[in-house]
């Protein structure tokens, strides 16, 4: 029997690399939450495992160090990846420890599973899910079966798509014996990315890095916004965007340097949907610290703007459209073309309905891109524009050109040059003056 032997000690973790292991490429997985541990059962059973996946340190225990220099001892030749930072020559490694995109592909070739075969794997019908993961998740997106008692071979229904779990139904159901609940196999890769998601939403800060602090970041916003989509404005989703929001302004303060922040976005490959955010979020805090007016209650209020001005769009190349010219030669459907031009708008009516939203907020995100009703984009910004929508429109065209420069070098001058040159009006060109003591 095949096994991939897993070194980690948080649960959190834990879960979400065997779910999706085991669901994107049929791997059984052995636990282990030390690697003093994983030695002992390699000692006993390494003929067995054809994989080690074994976080870089847990605690104060070098793991991966352990691990690599136990199978050099004993002459075995099992793949190793290194789950975080460090250097350990040329073993395969994943510092982005939240991506499991790049770490199922890098199992993948290790042991030389292919794309057609991935694709063409025997999966059941029903796909069994283990029933713990049904206490990590509020609602399921799509039907739940449950396997008839009497008939192995019947499924029924056990929770409607959407509907919101019963905490208490799913305790009974494990103390009553059950392991598995099932999905139908065209729905499994969606169900397990939607709980992987949940997941990382319960990752405490102290439990992760800074990396994974970015990681879990946008994965978050990005499960807030098909929140958004479906349930709308609820307790749930409420909180969630509170975490979130918090959640960019804490990876703003760990960054002091814009270019180090910028640094950790690229290395850990994040979208450009998330980067702009996260950078908008930065440079907008900058201007308000140092503008005559400024206040830590502009400071939440600029955040929560920055967070939902775009929190309709669900593509990075809708977030890249940011002119009436752009919009009308992209390559969108009808149906995406008017979600673009209608974002501001769509944003400033989900603000409106989210209970103790900073005043005036709905009104700015409409404003957002000069024009007053928050639907299409605008050359010219009138003497209508609000001072804070002026702060928000200044440090969003100032994202775009730290963006187009985001491998370096970041000429202060020679940017705010570029944005003087499109914001020449006194009221505009005095929140530009902000940007000049900006450190990269």
């Amino acid at each position: 029997m095949s096994l991939t032997l897993l070194v980690e000690n948080n649960p959190k973790f834990e879960s979400f690399y065997i779910l999706n292991l085991s669901t994107w490429l049929g791997l059984d997985i052995v636990s282990k939450g030390k690697a003093e541990f994983a030695v002992r059962y390699l000692e006993e059973n390494y003929e067995n495992v054809s994989l080690i996946l074994v976080r870089s340190a847990i605690g104060k225990e070098a793991s991966a160090k352990i691990i690599i220099e136990y199978l050099k001892l004993k002459d075995l030749n099992i793949p190793v990846i290194v789950l975080g930072h460090g250097d350990f020559g040329n073993v395969p490694q994943v510092k982005a420890t939240l991506e499991l995109k790049q770490i199922i592909r890098q199992a993948a070739t290790l042991l030389k599973i292919t794309a057609k075969e991935m694709s063409e794997k025997t999966v059941p019908e029903f796909f069994p899910i283990p029933i713990t993961f049904f206490r990590e998740i509020p609602r399921s997106i799509c039907p739940v079966y449950a396997r008839d008692i009497d008939d192995e071979n019947k499924f029924d229904i056990l929770i409607p798509k959407m509907t919101n779990i019963d905490a208490n139904m799913v305790k009974e159901i494990i103390e009553s014996g059950i392991t598995h609940l099932y999905v139908d196999k065209m729905d499994r890769l969606d169900f397990v990315s939607n709980v992987t998601a949940e997941l990382i939403t319960k990752l405490a800060s102290e439990e992760m890095n800074e990396d994974e602090h970015i990681q879990a970041a946008e994965q978050s916003i990005e499960l807030l916004s098909k929140k958004l989509l479906t349930i709308g404005i609820t307790e749930e989703t409420i909180t969630l965007a509170k975490k979130n929001i918090e959640s960019i302004r804490n990876n703003a303060k760990r960054n002091p340097k814009l270019a180090k922040l910028l640094d950790r976005l690229l290395a850990n490959q994040s979208g450009f949907l998330f980067k702009h955010t996260q950078i908008l979020t930065y440079i907008a805090l900058h201007i308000i610290r140092n503008i005559e007016w400024g206040t830590p209650e502009q400071e939440d209020k600029i955040s929560f703007i920055a967070f939902f001005h775009d929190i309709a769009l669900t593509t990075d190349e809708q977030a890249m459209i940011h002119t009436n010219r752009e919009l009308k030669t992209a390559k969108f459907s009808t149906v995406e073309r008017a979600l673009v031009e209608r974002h501001a708008q769509i944003a400033a009516e989900l603000v409106s309905k989210f209970p103790h939203a900073p005043m005036g907020s709905d009104q700015i995100i409409r404003q957002h891109h000069g024009q007053l009703n928050g639907v299409g984009f605008s050359d010219h910004y009138g003497a209508n524009i609000s001072p804070m929508a002026i702060v928000f429109i200044v440090a969003e065209e100032f994202t775009r050109i730290i963006m187009k420069r985001e491998n370096g070098p970041f000429d202060i001058e020679d940017m705010l040059h570029e944005l003087k040159a499109q914001f020449t009006t006194n009221r505009f060109t005095k929140i530009v003056e902000k940007l000049q003591n900006l450190t990269f």
